[in-house]
Parts: structure tokens; sequence; C-alpha cells
């Protein structure tokens, strides 16, 4: 298919957009073909301009650009296990050893006190951990106050799968998809290097690549951080219904042009530490290796969908990329980024080799690192990539390395509630089913 076809496809993803009653606020892809990217599309608003008059709010609607960036979710994890992989490569992360020798404290499951817990546990899901609607502690808390008893966070070990009769849910026998294991990781990654995560990131895989980005919005030139765009709901919070027909309302990344003070969670008011609240809310005296989850390692990254296909281009690439002088070079090695599609886990559904407490059937075949094969939009097992849902976003990265090929799509909001607006031919949400359905018969 030549690039005069893609007319067929803008056209289709014209029409996802205004799905009547589901309607989406901004959508941007970029389709990838023989390792570069050969289309991309933009579609929608990226910002609303708000009812009032207040000063800092845009007087006209803003479209969806190519500089459009967004907090894409858990598109985030496989660009955080990069960052682990480039420690890995120079020995100074172990996939295979007992986290607990890298974090400084016991991580492990009491339920299964003597199965330690792996990094390639943690980076495909199957660590026996549990994210308990919980698993972001604030500035000035720590991530051990989540794992040990004494912890402001541990709950009775909330954060650990229980034993089951008849089944094996101990660490590395049982998916079950955890964003607080990614946490870990940046906790592992600051320990390791030595630098806060967001920054080592930056370090290690935007600055080399070039892409004004990344998962702290205060890192991200001033000629680009009014490109960060909120993700828009049709429900103002969880508490209240959803109306197609109402307004957009901003769940995250409402910046409106003001660079936050502290770009990251702070505690609620009523549990400010007393007397040394102004030190412990100062990211500056923030102790590295103390709080992995503070740049949301799992779902904190903003990015655009061009700046995303060059990353999928990379990972087709087995590590290597262009250079700003068209030279290649080499970022990863290429057994690093065949470890990523490899599978650590594959679902069987005789051992019942997953936990309920996620879903009761799992839309993931095979989990590697950072990367996963789940089902496509035809209900069958898709490509490899990784998908993100949160705030209202969705989005996905796909690849099919064999023929050098892939997407990335990004979705700034959705008008109606996703639960609800299923496909009809795969468990995906039904905007998630119809645009991969549409850009997978293009490519």
């Amino acid at each position: 298919m030549g690039e005069d076809d893609f007319g067929a496809l803008d056209e289709g993803l014209q029409r996802i957009l205004n799905l009547e009653g589901r309607p989406l606020s901004g959508l941007s892809v970029a389709l990838v073909r023989d390792g570069e990217i050969r289309h991309e599309g933009y579609w929608g608003m990226r910002r609303f301009a708000c009812s009032g008059a207040a000063a800092d709010c845009p007087a006209m609607d803003e479209p969806v650009d190519s500089e459009t960036r967004w907090r894409v979710a858990s598109i985030s994890k496989p660009i955080t296990t990069l960052g682990v992989l480039h420690l890995v490569e120079q020995g100074l992360l172990d996939l295979d050893a007992d986290v607990s020798d890298c974090l400084g404290y016991p991580l492990r499951n009491p339920n299964f006190p003597d199965r330690p817990i792996s990094l390639r546990m943690l980076l495909s899901h199957t660590s026996s951990l549990r994210d308990a609607e919980y698993y972001f502690p604030p500035l000035s808390h720590e991530l051990w106050e989540l794992f040990l008893p004494g912890g402001r966070h541990f709950d009775g070990g909330i954060h650990y799968a229980k034993p089951v009769a008849g089944r094996d849910l101990s660490p590395g026998a049982c998916y079950a998809y955890c964003n607080l294991g990614y946490a870990l990781a940046g906790e592992m990654i600051e320990k390791a290097s030595g630098l806060r995560f967001d920054l080592y990131m930056q370090e290690t895989v935007f600055g080399p690549l070039g892409i004004d980005g990344g998962f702290n919005p205060l890192l991200v030139s001033d000629r680009h951080f009014l490109d960060i765009s909120p993700i828009y709901r049709k429900q103002k919070d969880e508490s209240l219904s959803w109306n197609p027909e109402g307004p957009w309302y901003p769940q995250v990344d409402d910046f409106r042009g003001i660079r936050p003070v502290i770009p990251v969670r702070l505690p609620p008011e009523a549990k400010i530490p007393a007397g040394d609240a102004e030190d412990s809310l100062a990211l500056e005296n923030y102790r590295v290796g103390t709080n992995g989850s503070l740049f949301s390692p799992q779902g904190g990254m903003r990015i655009s969908a061009h700046d995303l296909a060059r990353i999928l281009i990379l990972l087709i690439d087995r590590g290597e990329c262009a250079g700003g002088d068209g030279r290649r070079r080499r970022l990863f090695k290429a057994a690093s980024i065949d470890s990523m599609l490899r599978p650590e886990w594959i679902r069987d559904e005789i051992r019942h080799n997953y936990d309920d407490c996620e879903e009761t059937k799992p839309c993931t075949w095979e989990f590697g690192l950072g990367l996963y094969c789940g089902e496509g939009p035809d209900g069958r097992p898709g490509l490899w990539g990784h998908h993100g849902d949160a705030y209202g976003f969705l989005g996905g990265m796909f690849l099919d390395p064999e023929r050098r090929s892939g997407y990335v799509y990004l979705i700034g909001g959705t008008g109606a509630d996703p639960d609800l607006n299923r496909g009809t031919n795969s468990r995906l949400y039904v905007w998630d089913e119809k645009i991969r359905a549409l850009i997978e018969a293009a490519l």
C-alpha cells in the first residue's frame, strides 16, 4: 500500500472521533513501515476553551497537532523497562537477583516467605504483588511503607497476594497486572544509578533520542511545555455520571501554560509532617532511592505520537537509532530488546496461572519484559506492544518486528464510560478495537 492509500484510513479515524454518543476529544496516530514513519494524522482538540473569562484559559479550542504531548499512562512501562535494561547491560542491576539486595529492605511476600522476588518478575507482572488500589505514596513518604509492618500504607499486607486453595499465586508462578511493580523498578533504577528516576530516564532514553518529553513536565523545554495537553473526560469526577453531550472536563495536566511548582503528588494537608513540612515537601531534598513511584514509572510519561513512534522504531531496530547526523548508533544491546519480546509468562487455562483479582480472564496471552501479546481487534492474540488507560486517556504502541512495522495511537479523552463500551469482536474498548482494526488493515 502506498502513501496515497492512507486517505481511507484517515476518513475512518475521523468517524471514530465522532461516534454517536461516544465522542473522543482528540486523537493522534503514527504508522511505521519498513522501520520508518510513513504516515501521521491528527484529529480533534487537545485543549478546550474554558467557560468564563479566566486569564489563563485559551480564547478558543486548540486542535491536536504533531507537537501535542499527552500523559500516555501504561505505555510508559516499556520505556521504563528500557531504563532498567540499560543498567542490566552495565552490570548494575540483575534481572534474577532478590530485589531486596538492591532495595535495602526485605521485599518478601509474607505468605510465600521462601520465594524471592526478582526484577524479572516485577517487569512481567508475576511478582505476587498487588496494587490494592493504592500504589503511589506521595512526596515525603517512602515506598517501603507499603510493604513492611509499621509502614503508613502497609494495611495488613494488602499489597501481597494471599494463598488460594488449589492455586499457586507465589512469586514467579502467576500473572496479575501490577503498577506497583514498576514503582519498585523505578526505585531500583535510582538505587543503581544514583540519579532521580526522571533525570536518569532523560539521560538514558529521551536525551539520546532528542525527544523533548519525559516523566517530569518541568524537564520539557519552554517551547514544548505549552504542548503538554490535559487528559479529558465527559465526567466531572468519578462520583458523577458520564454525559456524552456535556462539556469536556480536564482530569490531569491542566497546566494552562504555568509550570507546577512541584510536579509530583503531595500528601493531603492533614498528613503533612509537623515542624519540617517545608523541607519534607521540597523536591530538591528528596532522597534518591526512597520513593520510586514519585514520577510514575508505570504511567507518567509525556510524549507526542511522533516521538513515541521513534521509540517504536528503536524497538524494531533492536536498540539502534539514527543520530542527528544521520549515522546509525546503538543505544541498547539487541539482546536487551529481544528480552522484552520473549515471553516470561504464557497464559495457561488448565493451570489457571493468572489471578482473578484483576479480571476474570485477562486480555493478555503472553508477557515479556515491559511488552506483551494481548487480545487483538479480532479477539485473537494480536501484536506485541502495550496499551494505556488512565484518566480518560486511551492509546497503544504495537509492533510487528518481522515486518518492521507498527503503530502508535493516542486518545486525549473519552466522552463515555469505557467499561460500558466494549468492542463487538474483542474485549477491547470500542475505540481501541475500531482504531486498531483500521490501522492494522492499512499496514
